[in-house]
């Protein structure tokens, strides 16, 4: 296989065809990914190119073994390697390894270079699961599913006495809908997702079903809805669309994201559209180094009228110590968040001691480590106040996911601290502020989906239609210590039909300092209410508030400072 690379001996290069010596210019819209090699010397970069491994790339035959071919002659390529797809074609993928097209574990300074073709994908599989890799480069292509995992619908009818709606679909399309969950892959969630236009934008609502069956013309399908659901009152006909799940689609525990990048140190995906993923676009989970995503876009193929992208999240970002960077993203159409960045929380079980405690995470999937040498952060998840913290000395057991009945588990693990931390109590909610995703920026991104954000993070000249959400929870957690928005457009939309932010810290009387200890908002423009209580300190400089009769809540914030423009009246009844 090694007879049919190509070997280029440069410092760095470019997901171009051209190549340039010397110094780099950006190239007015050109794309470029860059690969460095070790520092201060030149790497010898092995080429291959996908067609060389019987890559067909014509949108029909199975190109899996293709890529099985080409992914064997990178693992036994030495130095950096750069993979080349041919350049705007339609990869067809039927098959892969344990689900993945591409799974990588203990990959090095590797580039994928997917020249701006098309990957489409049959439903069960997934494109990427990256795993204990270095020094990762993805860029130049795009990510569909074919046949899709949902069909799109029109509301023309609704029953509330019956908890049902007719939809119009295609004929062809009706008949993949029909059906009831079938518990493939796992327990699962099993609702559609109603849509109509609000103020700013597209507004979402869960519907949750019981079943689908046919309906009373071609291409009709009646939705009965589970108790669960209540609201009919609202929902127009033929104003309302509405996005159904095929039966088979897995929605609670997954089975995996579209893309897993998962324990690495230093990955960047460049130029990459995902267009459609079963469950969560893009899983972040313990990174170390540096996490990049520049120009990453999860949303429906531009022009296709497509309602969805993801079933689940966006991006589903959890217990990272990587510098992670969003630039120029685009996120619209998913089921549920558009970004959730947070962790899986501990709570104690049991103080052997006042320095030995028994721990274990709260939700059994996607296990946090514990390090020797990093910190223990607790809080009373009841007040939302902080008790302290202390060094963790030493780690005995290990948070290892496993299977009880079936359904996930995890031990427990006990930890030796350095002091003890007053007030700490069996209950109480522990984590490490280290692994805890503590430098996540959002840069110039366009978010149309609501944000759960639970750790530190700044947002710079974004631009938000959507629910920001800032607080902390038992499950996903722990709390975002500190927030920063600036430079920013944030409008309401999914997730909330009024509120624009919201901030919530600390429970009204409680003593000790707040979970969420500083939000600073500086020179942003927002439309729609705005809810901060509970927060230490609280920083409102230079906004403007666009929309009229809209609410500001600042509630137990006791350092509050404020410039610019008058602050919007208290607000007055609920409308």
């Amino acid at each position: 296989m090694r007879s049919m690379a190509r070997v280029e001996g440069v410092g760095f290069y470019r997901c171009r065809q051209a190549w340039c010596a010397g110094l780099v210019r950006l190239l007015a819209g050109v794309t470029m990914c860059v690969l460095l090699g070790s520092a201060g010397a030149a790497a010898e970069v092995t080429v291959l190119t996908a067609t060389e491994y019987g890559l067909q790339a014509d949108g029909v035959h199975d190109d899996g073994p293709a890529i099985r071919r080409l992914l064997a002659a990178v693992a036994a390529a030495a130095g950096p390697v750069r993979a080349v797809f041919p350049a705007g074609r339609t990869i067809r993928v039927a098959t892969g390894t344990e689900r993945y097209v591409f799974a990588l574990d203990r990959a090095s300074r590797l580039t994928l270079d997917g020249g701006g073709s098309t990957f489409l994908l049959t439903p069960d599989l997934r494109f990427l699961r990256l795993t204990h890799s270095e020094q990762i480069t993805l860029c130049r292509l795009n990510i569909d599913v074919a046949p899709l995992p949902f069909v799109d619908g029109t509301v023309v009818a609704v029953a509330a006495a019956q908890r049902t709606l007719d939809v119009q679909t295609s004929p062809g399309e009706a008949l993949r809908a029909l059906g009831g969950p079938t518990h493939a892959d796992g327990e699962q969630a099993f609702f559609g997702m109603l849509w109509q236009e609000g103020a700013y934008g597209l507004l979402g609502r869960h519907y949750w079903i019981e079943r689908m069956e046919a309906g009373s013309g071609p291409g009709r399908v009646r939705v009965t809805a589970t108790s669960a659901f209540s609201e009919f009152a609202d929902i127009v006909p033929g104003a309302w669309r509405i996005s159904l799940p095929v039966p088979g689609n897995a929605h609670r525990y997954g089975p995996g994201a579209c893309l897993d990048i998962s324990d690495n140190d230093t990955v960047t995906l460049e130029d990459v559209e995902v267009w459609s993923a079963p469950w969560f676009g893009v899983e972040v989970i313990r990174n170390r180094g540096h996490v990049t995503f520049r120009r990453v876009h999860i949303r429906p193929p531009p022009g296709s009228g497509r309602l969805t992208s993801t079933w689940r999240d966006g991006f589903h970002v959890k217990g990272n110590s990587a510098t992670l960077l969003w630039e120029d993203c685009i996120l619209a159409g998913m089921n549920d968040d558009a970004f959730n960045i947070s962790t899986h929380c501990s709570s104690v079980q049991e103080r052997v001691t006042p320095t030995r405690l028994v721990v274990l995470q709260t939700f059994p999937l996607g296990p946090m480590p514990w390090h020797e040498g990093n910190t223990l952060a607790a809080a009373d998840f009841a007040s939302r106040t902080r008790l302290g913290s202390a060094r963790i000395v030493g780690v005995s057991g290990w948070t290892t996911e496993r299977r009880l009945d079936g359904k996930p588990a995890v031990s427990a693990v006990t930890l030796d601290l350095d002091r003890p931390i007053a007030g700490l109590e069996v209950g109480a909610m522990v984590w490490e502020p280290e692994t805890t995703n503590p430098d996540t920026t959002l840069r110039r991104c366009t978010i149309l989906n609501s944000c759960r954000l639970q750790s530190s993070v700044t947002l710079e000249a974004c631009r938000v239609t959507a629910l920001l959400w800032f607080y902390g929870e038992r499950v996903e957690g722990p709390f975002p210590s500190r927030v920063v928005v600036r430079d920013s457009e944030l409008r309401r939309g999914r997730g909330n039909p009024r509120l624009a932010i919201s901030v919530a810290g600390r429970e009204e009387g409680a003593t000790r300092p707040s979970a969420i200890e500083e939000v600073v908002f500086e020179r942003n423009q927002i439309w729609g209410d705005v809810a901060i209580t509970g927060v230490d300190r609280v920083r409102l400089l230079d906004n403007q508030f666009r929309e009229v009769g809209a609410d500001l809540r600042l509630e137990n914030c006791p350092d509050l400072q404020t410039s610019g423009p008058p602050l919007p009246p208290p607000p007055g009844p609920r409308r």
